[in-house]
């Protein structure tokens, strides 16, 4: 039986709960029980976090969503998975890009198929359009948690890693997009998602001094649609001595370039959106993939090229009949030239099932006190 001020405290203990509850949680014995039916992942970037080549289940952003079911906020919560991202996405739509289509009339919302690597939708409107349907499905939250990527669409590999290009002119690129762009989208996605803990996927080297010579230039060749029959004689020891060495030399520099500017720019992104905020709400997922796994090296973690000019990943074959359908259509419509055949082998340089789930590893070290 209770007496006197023990009495008083159960009263104003019931009432405290009974306030929690009316708030949208409930509290029983001490601890705060979530009111929420599902945790909403919300993934948003390039071709890099949608997975090109992957098949579903090896996704990492699969792979952590599986795991927040038994390790989020509420074990047992179900995870409403939304996936935006796709291949070719840039931060925002460029400007030729937003042209052919106003001169069309077609929206930045249409889409193709993920595999296929077109600049659209944007990382802005991705997280628009999720926020939309959020909103449609009477989900007030928005997403719980954010993972993107972004920043090398914007730039192009085939770019960042021109042997003819000036290096000098490549860390102002990284700069725009990587720090100041991704800081607009953070600040984007914080607005439309104002719940969402951010979380920022780095990228990995590309190519290193451990990349086997004659599978790159081999790669290379390909990506340039090079006739098959012709390979051996621009392929062969003497022309990778006399061409390529110093091709490769300025392939490594540039790569090496890339991933230690990127880096210190999606971080300063991160720092200056954390500190207008206020908060801790973005993080960064430092790459596990190094310059002893990258592309064509012995213990790559990356999907390469294989026999018949194919990449060595799953959805090879669906891809490339999308490629075949979409960009001659959507030239014919807008304008807009995307390359057919780097289309088709888009999943080489990307990560493997082994690479995704390092990446997923990765990801769970730094998430695993952010998650609420």
């Amino acid at each position: 039986m209770l007496k006197g001020s023990s009495r008083r405290q159960f009263l104003k203990g019931f009432g405290i709960a009974a306030v929690t509850i009316a708030a949208g949680g409930r509290t029983i014995v001490g601890r705060t029980v979530d009111s929420r039916s599902s945790y909403n992942l919300l993934v948003v970037g390039d071709s890099f976090i949608w997975g090109q080549g992957l098949e579903e289940k090896d996704k990492f952003y699969k792979l952590i969503a599986d795991w927040l079911e038994t390790n989020g906020p509420l074990p047992g919560l179900p995870v409403d998975l939304k996936v935006k991202a796709h291949s070719g996405a840039t931060i925002k739509l460029h400007q030729d890009a937003a042209q052919a289509y106003k001169k069309v009339g077609r929206d930045e919302a249409h889409e193709y198929h993920p595999e296929v690597n077109v600049g659209f939708p944007s990382m802005f409107k991705q997280v628009e359009l999720a926020a939309n349907e959020y909103k449609i499905a009477a989900n007030a939250r928005g997403a719980d948690l954010i993972m993107l990527s972004g920043g090398i669409t914007d730039i192009s590999v085939a770019k960042l890693l021109d042997p003819f290009s000036d290096p000098a002119l490549l860390p102002p690129l990284i700069e725009k997009y990587c720090r100041d762009d991704i800081y607009e989208l953070l600040v984007h996605a914080a607005e439309l998602h104002p719940n969402a803990v951010l979380t920022v996927v780095g990228y990995f080297p590309i190519i290193s001094a451990k990349t086997h010579g004659s599978k790159l230039f081999n790669g290379w060749l390909e990506s340039m649609s090079f006739p098959r029959i012709l390979k051996p004689f621009a392929n062969n020891p003497m022309t990778r001595s006399l061409i390529f060495r110093k091709i490769r030399k300025k392939t490594m520099l540039l790569s090496k370039i890339w991933i230690e500017e990127s880096d210190k720019n999606l971080k300063a992104a991160i720092a200056m959106f954390n500190a207008q905020s206020g908060q801790s709400r973005a993080v960064f997922v430092p790459s596990p993939i190094t310059e002893d796994t990258c592309l064509e090296t012995p213990n790559t973690l990356l999907f390469r090229i294989g026999k018949k000019g194919r990449s060595e990943d799953p959805l090879y074959p669906g891809r490339q009949a999308e490629c075949r359908k979409a960009l001659p259509e959507l030239k014919r419509s807008t304008g807009l030239d995307y390359p057919v055949r780097y289309c088709e082998i888009a999943a080489v340089g990307h990560p493997d099932p082994a690479g995704s789930r390092a990446y997923a590893e990765a990801i769970k070290a730094v998430i695993a006190d952010h998650v609420r």
